[in-house]
């Protein structure tokens, strides 16, 4: 008698919790009505060239003029975009920001269409800062320019800082000694001041 009562207990919970399954999934939407991944939208997007230390006379490194001229050339398939060239860390009296500027009107750039930030020290800060400057030039979202080692760690920091990343362009640099001893700045500089 008591294993038939289990036995009917057990049935009854089991139909219970079927219908219950049936009536949550009834209220889900299917798996193929899920809202699409957004569509990024390249209209006017801000062009962010990430800066690399300089030398100690102020002078760009071969890295960094990489960078300049690979952020050139997908600026000018986005001639309604504005540049954002982004860097601190001053050696002989120049910023990364500011040497990237120059060579960018020495090539012919605009002035009109870059936009310097010159007070980052990190990547940390590169995005922090560049962020809202591609907000208040009302851009569509960022594409970021740097070194392929670089790349993952450059595309979490804007996306942390709130950047609408829309594409990485990188070329390889392949120095881990670099690459380290960047990480290492990035990893402490919310913390310390860098010079």
């Amino acid at each position: 008698m008591k294993r038939q009562r289990f036995g009917r207990a057990a049935a009854a919970c089991a139909a219970l919790l079927l219908c219950a399954g049936l009536l949550v999934e009834g209220f889900s939407p299917p798996v193929a009505a899920a809202a699409p991944p957004p569509t990024k939208d390249f209209s006017r997007p801000a062009v962010v060239i990430l800066g690399y230390g300089l030398n100690d006379n102020g002078t760009m490194r071969a890295i960094l003029r990489r960078r300049v001229l690979t952020g050139l050339t997908v600026a000018q398939f986005f001639p309604q975009s504005p540049v954002i060239v982004t860097g601190g860390n001053p050696r002989g009296g120049n910023t990364e920001a500011g040497q990237m500027r120059k060579m960018l009107r020495v090539l012919g750039f605009p002035e009109e269409r870059i936009i310097v930030e010159d007070r980052a020290n990190s990547t940390v800060q590169n995005a922090a800062f560049s962020v809202p400057l591609a907000e208040q030039a009302g851009t569509t979202g960022i594409i970021l320019v740097t070194s392929s080692t670089h790349q993952n760690r450059a595309d979490g920091n804007f996306a942390d800082a709130g950047a609408n990343v829309l594409a990485t362009v990188s070329f390889p640099d392949g120095d881990p000694s670099t690459n380290i001893a960047q990480l290492v700045r990035d990893v402490i500089s919310p913390f310390i001041t860098i010079t």
